[in-house]
């Protein structure tokens, strides 16, 4: 797979100083978490699907928008679906609310698979990672593309 297909997490100093405040918060009720963190995702995949990338990007998470700038993001999103395009269903395959992924700074995060039609009759799994931004809610920090095996 090549790196333009790869859109990984990104951070930022400033965004692990912030997340690391947040992350000191009270127990989740993670069945809830699951199911807004779940929306938050879907709200921000159908900006994707439909083109709008400048504000799946306005849109993203904090952390998001300081790792990676708009034209950036634009760019990366573009190259990692493209191979794929057009998207159709999508069916959640896997969902877990996490404090400590890889690669990110200390917060609340769900990650969330998708098994994902796509063109040709294929699937591929796209990897959403929503976490918790503050008072903006749940945003979206990280997205992956591939194909599936």
């Amino acid at each position: 797979m090549t790196a333009p297909s790869r859109i990984a997490f990104v951070t930022s100093l400033p965004v692990a100083l912030l997340a690391a405040s947040l992350a000191g918060q009270a127990s989740v009720d993670t069945a809830a978490t699951l199911r807004t963190a779940d929306t938050a995702a879907h709200t921000w995949l159908a900006l994707v699907d439909k083109g709008e990338l400048a504000k799946s990007w306005d849109e993203g998470a904090l952390v998001l928008q300081l790792g990676v700038t708009e034209t950036k993001w634009e760019q990366l999103v573009r190259s990692a679906r493209a191979p794929f395009e057009p998207f159709g269903a999508r069916h959640q395959i896997m969902a877990r609310y996490a404090t400590d992924p890889p690669n990110t700074p200390p917060g609340q995060y769900v990650l969330l698979q998708y098994q994902t039609d796509v063109s040709g009759g294929r699937h591929v799994v796209e990897t959403v990672t929503p976490t918790f931004d503050g008072k903006r809610g749940w945003r979206v920090s990280g997205y992956y593309v591939r194909l599936e095996q």
